[in-house]
């Protein structure tokens, strides 16, 4: 049986409306108290649903021939719905047994959204499949990748608002503030993170922080991969070119590496996280506080759920757990690609010398990438030099010891992550000036931090030192940069620069009784995606929180993809003028 286009189209709406329906099912059964009778009809409800999705996949399966290619993936798919049916009958089980009612509702609950949140994921994962067919084909990629951001931020502020995401209720504004503060990685809050939000809230930030910091294009394409469905030629490289992979065949395996460095990275910062706040008395959950600093950390957001964040007196001198911190900031500042490397430098040395006995393999000489020598290179100079700029400058610290500690950790948290063990507001001007170029340059391509980028600071260095020297091209590594590339890198540093200066504008001419050194702080920080401020935050109006946001989104997907987006498709001239001889000095 095959079935025609029609009926496949009809299909395909089905499963749309089933996804719909389950998603606010799930919004539902998550920002609202609800009572019993209604936790049985949503129940029963999805069971429905489960059925109505379980029947259109198994004739799909059945009566399309490409979907007949993957029936080991789609028969796993097949199964996940029956957790819905499960949830009834356990549900029911456990209260004939005598389990408390918050046992029922939290296994209830756990199931259910497993069920739902794979019925909404497929639905989603098929639409993502539109892009690379007929009308989605002519829709720029950059405006993809800006829609999803805008999609995802959306999506988090509605669900911010409902009534179980806060204590005392939360304004239009703060709910889209906080939601594209969290997908954009930032950090930027008006309200307080732990007395404002209640845990379903927190885990509502968490997730969109973990979307964001994941990249949602990313994140669609792995769920894609994953479920079986495959991914398109343009995809591909579309993927390719946000995670500076230059082997478009290759892009697969970044995913995976991606979440798999993503995964160990924040289980592992989690685990020290708990074993160095375990026996804080004044913590309420202390694995709940270790997993949402781990993620938010590694992630570079700078959210945090305890009171005054990092400066709380549960961690202003635990200089174990900034420490995990900061090493979760690094890690996931350098990138998905470069720390990637870490198995080609330092594991596979180690086995040829058998240090690591157990997986003995003959060792082949590996050539580091120029890009990731260019992106240590330049962050350990950063890092390094920026301790020094601020053990020199900040003399609000009169404790040697305390000093040097504060000044390395504020070097690390300058490139985009956001949490701070010292006043902003006391920084001396020249603290100031230090922090907002750190902030500027950011982190690396392809990671979890924003700002310009360490390999466009490092290459505009490259070019001047070519123009000193009158060379006709810039050299690093032994290889040449082409000009393309530096052409972006210059672009890309006008842009940013020049979105600087126009919101910093915006907000001084909204904000006048605001200092304007915190105003360029804010602004700063935002663009950059850092997270930081000296204390504005708060009582900024609506239209410089607009400004803001908007500052936050275009550092997040970069200020090159925002200006692809308003540019449209390119239109090439196949044409030269002749060239112009022009005074510069």
């Amino acid at each position: 049986m095959t079935l025609s286009p029609r009926s496949v189209r009809i299909l395909n709406l089905t499963a749309l409306v089933f996804g719909i329906a389950t998603c606010g099912l799930l919004v539902h059964e998550i920002g609202w108290d609800i009572s019993r009778h209604s936790r049985e009809r949503d129940s029963l409800l999805t069971a429905i649903l489960a059925f109505g999705i379980l029947a259109t996949e198994t004739l799909r399966l059945i009566g399309v021939r490409t979907e007949r290619r993957k029936w080991r993936s789609r028969v796993t798919f097949l199964a996940i719905p029956f957790i819905a049916l499960l949830e009834i009958f356990f549900s029911e089980w456990l209260r004939d047994v005598g389990a408390s009612g918050s046992a029922v509702r939290s296994l209830g609950l756990f199931l259910l959204a497993i069920s739902q949140l794979t019925l909404v994921g497929d639905t989603l994962l098929r639409f993502v499949r539109l892009t690379s067919e007929g009308r989605f084909r002519k829709i720029p990629p950059a405006l993809l990748v800006v829609g999803t951001f805008l999609l995802a931020i959306l999506i988090g502020a509605g669900l911010l608002m409902t009534p179980n995401a806060t204590t005392r209720g939360i304004g239009w504004i703060d709910a889209l503030f906080t939601s594209t503060s969290a997908v954009c990685v930032t950090g930027l809050a008006t309200l307080d993170t732990s007395a404002d939000f209640t845990f379903t809230g927190q885990a509502i930030i968490l997730a969109l922080i973990q979307i964001g910091g994941l990249g949602v294009m990313t994140l669609a394409y792995f769920l894609t991969v994953m479920s079986g469905q495959g991914i398109g030629l343009r995809d591909r490289a579309l993927l390719g070119e946000i995670l500076s992979e230059s082997n478009i065949h290759q892009v697969g395996r970044v995913v995976s590496r991606i979440v798999g460095i993503t995964v160990i990275s924040e289980g592992i910062g989690t685990l020290l996280l708990y074993l160095c706040w375990r026996n804080e008395s004044s913590l309420d959950s202390p694995f709940w506080q270790a997993l949402f600093h781990a993620i938010s950390a590694f992630c570079n957001a700078g959210f945090s759920t305890l009171s005054a964040g990092m400066m709380n007196p549960v961690a202003i001198d635990d200089h174990a757990a900034q420490s995990v911190i900061m090493a979760l900031i690094i890690i996931g500042g350098l990138g998905f690609v470069v720390a990637g490397q870490i198995h080609h430098v330092v594991i596979a040395p180690l086995r040829k010398n058998q240090l690591i006995p157990w997986r003995r393999t003959r060792h082949q000489r590996h050539r580091v990438p120029v890009h990731v020598r260019l992106v240590l290179i330049t962050t350990t100079a950063l890092l390094v030099g920026g301790a020094v700029g601020f053990w020199v400058l900040d003399v609000t610290l009169k404790e040697p010891a305390g000093r040097v500690w504060t000044a390395v950790f504020n070097s690390v948290t300058a490139r985009t992550a956001g949490f701070n063990v010292s006043d902003m507001g006391a920084l001396p001007a020249s603290a100031v000036v230090l922090m907002c170029f750190l902030m500027v340059i950011g982190g690396s391509p392809g990671g979890t931090a924003g700002g310009v980028r360490t390999t466009t600071f490092a290459l505009s260095l490259l070019e001047l030192q070519r123009l000193v020297r009158g060379r006709s091209d810039v050299h690093f590594g032994g290889r040449r940069m082409p000009r393309a590339v530096m052409e972006r890198c210059h672009v890309t540093i006008f842009l940013s620069l020049l979105w600087i200066l126009v919101s910093t504008l915006f907000v001084a001419a909204a904000q006048p009784r605001m200092h304007f050194d915190d105003v360029l702080f804010e602004c700063v920080s935002a663009f950059a995606t850092v997270g930081l401020s000296r204390g504005i935050t708060a009582e900024l109006g609506t239209f410089s929180q607009i400004v803001i946001m908007l500052s936050m989104l275009i550092g997040r997907i970069g200020i090159l993809t925002f200006a692809f987006t308003l540019a449209g498709s390119p239109r090439p001239h196949h044409y030269r003028y002749p060239e112009a001889r022009l005074p510069l000095n």
